[in-house]
């Protein structure tokens, strides 16, 4: 017998008379869903700004939007991009006095064995702690063969250098960062070896290098006036060492410095002393 070719499915009702509404709300549901992660996940421009505080603003900028499930893949959770603070730069506070040289990185811890030492750490401008003076060297240069007593000037080529210590928390942890320092006494009068000079906005800086110059100087001074040793010969170069005392925190102890100091004449004579005592003649108050 002959059939047809063409044929047509029998349907009939679905038997949950509600299936159409729900599947058609559902769908009208999810794909909002979707949408809206989409563009919770992908459709911004990311914004670079410049910030003084960048913990505060890791901390403070999250939305509820960046969080999850919105934010599945957690691509827009504010990140700061470090300063990467390495041995050998030039950095200074925001006291904006002196500019130090980063002369080491190490780990800050109390024992020795376990010390790590970093050629750079990513600093996220974390407030420097637990700052001390560990170290001044004053370097002695005359700078002519004058034998007899001088000017200052004769002295004008002798250089400081200071070294400190401070701690900062870092993402490796609690960083020591060693500071160095140098100052030279070109002149009584000139302060620009610091960043700012205002006594109005910067008292404290103001007036610390005037009493700096001014004790500089005195030492300079001083040692113009100690050139008579006879025969022909004079203080050529010494070195005047304050090493911090670990167990004295009063600044005004007298022994909160260890110190130490060594002359050299023109004829070889060397004055080398443990205790600060300076040359033949030269007192110091």
């Amino acid at each position: 017998m002959h059939s047809s070719w063409f044929s047509y499915p029998i349907t009939r009702p679905f038997p949950f008379r509600w299936f159409t509404p729900v599947a058609i709300v559902g769908g009208l549901i999810l794909m909002v869903l979707f949408t809206i992660i989409n563009l919770a996940s992908s459709a911004f421009y990311l914004k670079p700004i410049f910030t003084d505080d960048p913990n505060g603003t890791t901390t403070q900028s999250v939305r509820w939007f960046m969080k999850a499930p919105l934010n599945w893949d957690n691509n827009m959770k504010v990140q700061c991009q470090p300063k990467i603070l390495s041995v050998g730069d030039r950095v200074f506070s925001t006291n904006l006095g002196f500019q130090y040289s980063v002369k080491a990185l190490t780990s800050s811890d109390d024992d020795s064995d376990f010390r790590e030492t970093y050629p750079s750490i990513a600093y996220l401008n974390n407030t420097l702690e637990d700052c001390y003076l560990t170290r001044v060297d004053i370097n002695l240069r005359k700078s002519d063969a004058r034998a007899s007593n001088s000017w200052w000037l004769s002295w004008i080529t002798t250089f400081t250098d200071a070294t400190a210590s401070c701690n900062v928390m870092t993402s490796e942890g609690l960083v020591n960062i060693t500071l160095g320092v140098e100052y030279t006494g070109q002149s009584d009068h000139i302060y620009d070896y610091v960043i700012e000079d205002d006594y109005k906005t910067h008292a404290s800086t103001w007036w610390g290098t005037r009493l700096l110059n001014v004790y500089f100087t005195g030492i300079l001074s001083t040692m113009s006036q100690t050139q008579d040793l006879g025969d022909d010969s004079y203080w050529m170069t010494g070195g005047i060492t304050f090493t911090t005392n670990p167990n004295i925190k009063d600044i005004r102890d007298p022994k909160l410095f260890n110190l130490a100091g060594w002359f050299l004449s023109s004829d070889g004579f060397i004055q080398n002393e443990r205790e600060f005592l300076l040359p033949t003649s030269l007192s110091y108050g």
